[in-house]
């Protein structure tokens, strides 16, 4: 408080005598109100003092009017009356007219003037008895002439000028009446009347100067006062902060009317009461009364008070009042409410630690939970939770649905955790479709009994929106501290558990092993390499050829990636394609195999076909369509000689940006084929809205028709005969001898691929193979049935 309103400093007025005996401007409002003040006094005091001088005179003359001149006697009776007569008046006219005349200049020189008479009067009537009297009179006359310049000095103490007019003459007449007198030669008379002299001059000086000083002073205060006074109506309207102050009992003895509004009560109602009558947790204030109790400053300081029943916080500064002794009479301050503030503050530190959509703990507290757990107890096991299939849900019901299976995931984690751990068990949203489970003072088997019951838990249906969603659950498991002795360490091994169990199949729990770290870091600096392949030359194609199955002639070939790394030799494309998609180099790896192999058919007879194996990650791309526009263009690759396959992974997630970007690449003459068809989630949904050109069966059904393999045989059939009613031919993958490619073309295959007929080779082997069946007459493309050749840039063929 005392820093927001500092108590006025003192001012002292250095005044001259010509400060002291001027009069001033009219237009002065300082020496309007000294003026004022002066002759306040004065005619306060004037009364008594010509009471007293003329009493005294009148004794004086009493004895001695023999000696007094005439007209000196008159004079001096005469001003004496004028005085009167003249102060009599002015009482009069100020009593009727109800106010003190105006203390203008002129009003003060008349004024001045009077007293320079009176003076004047009483200077000669002094010279005149002194010079006249015996040495035993002229001793009454002094004391009378010092006694009228002390009444003198002390009506005008704070009035100069009016002292040295009216007191003056007085000591200029006794003195010249001194010289006048028998008292002539005495120097002790003189060395007094002087020194009176001198003191009375000094002291009525040093009156006037005090009085001058006091009065600016007051000015100045009066001033602060005011600025403070409008401070603290404009504070008390427009700012949020009230005043309050209370007493050394406690009860309030001030409060301002924003205070009032801030309690709900009037203030008359709350004056008088104990400031404590507001808290509602007085154990909570406990070291806010020590405070008070020793009498210290406290600021910003924070209260819960209850409001009509509503609970809110307030913030209180204040400083200790004390008297002049020092002790503690009450205290003075401000306050203000901040419950908005306190609530704000409150919810960022609810989202510092919670999840806002399933209420679980965040990645901050799963944290320090596992932090706590490693130091104090042994055997903290840490589950990493991750969704199967929640992507799909969220993009075919939409985010709001997403959320709420979030939400509910959340729930069912919470309940069978609580279940089975109780108290010892910590359920958090790491983020996305990611949970975590800390699990302190337990073992791997408890946990991995908890892991599967999750997993069963989560995989219960669910209901959204009036729609059935089915989703799984996938958990890496560590124990600390075997598995990571900090934080950092154990939830390094849950993940790379997590994303051992993800890669094998999903769905089950699997516990931390060195050997995940040991591929983890064997996988990482494969990608480091990767990410320079291109680059150094390392990556190219190799082509396999496709042949007709009923004249085996060479009708296409498909394209396969090859790396091979300057230490470790050939990386399979089964171990490479799989880290390029999850570091986000698919997309470069695919343009550059697309426009490579485009540009090596450029070269080949325009009835040569070939097809790109896709990564589902390059539809992501909106750009993909243009890509594979301005490539075609730019080696003159007829759209019809391009195939680009697909696996059946990317229909899991029907995303309409998908279907739109098949439709673009088709409407351009491109021809599409479904790859490994009926190994994985094969659906006849899809083969109806996507236009194949053909499907091409999995080497698995190929290799098994030729050993006793009859549902093997039966599933080829059903295939060939779905692709001949849907408009589609088949090729057979895998072909690796004579008696596969001839169950093939029994069973209705229309093309086959293998290493029967040739394994993947370099770009020069396959333009010399292309040469040695190259016909002697080529037909133009017009001319020429619809037969697609493929080609893949990231599958491994046999």
């Amino acid at each position: 408080m005392t820093a927001m309103f500092p108590p006025p400093r003192p001012v002292v007025m250095d005044a001259g005598w010509r400060d002291l005996l001027s009069i001033g401007d009219a237009d002065d409002p300082f020496r309007h109100k000294v003026r004022g003040q002066q002759m306040a006094f004065l005619y306060r005091c004037l009364p008594f003092a010509i009471l007293v001088c003329v009493s005294n005179g009148a004794v004086v003359l009493a004895s001695m009017a023999d000696e007094a001149s005439p007209p000196v006697l008159f004079f001096w009776f005469f001003a004496q009356l004028a005085m009167i007569l003249a102060w009599l008046v002015r009482a009069v006219r100020e009593h009727l007219a109800g106010r003190l005349t105006e203390p203008t200049p002129g009003f003060v020189r008349r004024a001045a003037a009077e007293l320079g008479v009176v003076g004047l009067a009483w200077g000669l009537l002094f010279a005149d008895v002194l010079g006249r009297v015996p040495p035993t009179e002229s001793m009454l006359v002094l004391a009378m002439a010092m006694t009228a310049m002390g009444v003198s000095a002390f009506t005008t103490s704070i009035f100069p000028l009016g002292a040295i007019l009216l007191a003056g003459p007085m000591m200029a007449g006794t003195v010249w009446g001194l010289a006048a007198s028998d008292w002539a030669g005495n120097w002790m008379v003189h060395v007094v009347m002087g020194s009176f002299l001198i003191v009375t001059i000094r002291g009525n000086m040093l009156s006037a100067r005090s009085f001058m000083a006091r009065r600016h002073a007051r000015e100045r205060l009066t001033e602060q006062e005011e600025v403070l006074r409008l401070l603290l109506n404009e504070f008390e309207t427009n700012g949020s902060e009230w005043l309050f102050e209370f007493d050394s009992a406690g009860r309030l003895s001030i409060a301002s009317p924003r205070f009032a509004e801030a309690v709900r009560q009037p203030v008359e109602a709350i004056l008088g009461r104990h400031w404590t009558d507001f808290l509602t947790d007085l154990s909570a204030a406990s070291e806010f009364f020590t405070i008070v109790r020793r009498g210290l400053p406290f600021r910003d300081t924070m209260l819960r008070v209850e409001v009509d029943g509503e609970s809110r916080w307030w913030s209180l500064s204040g400083t200790p009042k004390r008297d002049r002794d020092g002790r503690l009479v009450g205290y003075r301050g401000v306050g203000c409410d901040v419950t908005e503030r306190q609530r704000s503050a409150e919810r960022i530190a609810e989202l510092a630690t919670f999840d806002t959509l399933t209420g679980l703990v965040n990645r901050r507290i799963i944290h320090q939970a596992l932090a706590d757990g490693l130091v104090s107890v042994r055997g903290t096991c840490l589950l990493f939770v991750d969704l199967d299939r929640f992507k799909a849900v969220n993009d075919s019901l939409g985010h709001g649905a997403g959320d709420k299976l979030l939400h509910e995931v959340g729930y069912r984690l919470q309940d069978v955790v609580a279940r089975r751990m109780g108290a010892d068990a910590l359920v958090g949203r790491l983020g996305g479709d990611e949970f975590a489970v800390v699990v302190r003072d337990s073992d791997l088997a408890r946990a991995t009994a908890l892991g599967e019951e999750i997993i069963a838990t989560v995989s219960r249906p669910y209901v959204l929106g009036g729609k059935q969603a089915i989703i799984g659950a996938s958990i890496g498991l560590a124990v600390g501290p075997a598995d990571g002795a900090d934080v950092e360490g154990l939830m390094r091994a849950a993940d790379l558990a997590l994303y051992d169990v993800k890669a094998k199949g999903r769905g089950t729990v699997r516990h931390y092993d060195r050997a995940m770290h040991r591929r983890a870091e064997a996988r990482r600096a494969l990608e480091l390499d990767l990410r320079n392949a291109l680059a150094g030359g390392q990556m190219r194609l190799a082509f396999q050829p496709v042949v007709n199955a009923l004249d085996e002639r060479i009708v296409g070939f498909e394209a396969l990636m090859r790396w091979r790394h300057p230490q470790h030799g050939e990386i399979p494309p089964a171990t490479f394609i799989p880290i390029a998609e999850e570091a986000g180099l698919i997309g470069e790896l695919g343009s550059w195999a697309l426009a490579e192999a485009c540009r090596i058919a450029a070269g080949w007879p325009r009835h040569i076909r070939l097809a790109v194996n896709l990564s589902p990650i390059q539809f992501d791309d909106p750009a993909f369509a243009d890509i594979v526009s301005h490539t075609l263009s730019r080696y003159n690759i007829q759209p019809e000689r391009l195939e680009l396959e697909l696996t059946e992974s990317l229909f899991l997630e029907e995303r309409p940006q998908t279907i739109a970007l098949l439709e673009q690449l088709e409407s351009m003459g491109v021809g599409f084929a479904l790859d490994d068809f009926g190994t994985g989630y094969s659906s006849l949904g899809y083969l109806r809205k996507i236009p194949f050109r053909r499907i091409k069966i999995d080497r698995s059904f190929v290799r098994a028709s030729t050993s006793g393999g009859g549902e093997s045989m039966a599933i080829i059939e059903a295939i060939v005969a779905l692709a001949d009613r849907l408009g589609m031919e088949t090729t057979a993958e895998g072909t690796e001898t004579r008696a596969e490619f001839e169950a093939m073309r029994r069973l209705g295959c229309a093309q086959v691929q293998g290493y029967y007929f040739g394994a993947p080779m370099s770009a020069d082997d396959a333009e010399r193979l292309i040469d040695r069946t190259r016909p002697l007459v080529e037909l133009a493309p017009a001319l020429m049935a619809p037969v697609a050749a493929p080609v893949s840039l990231s599958a491994t063929k046999g």
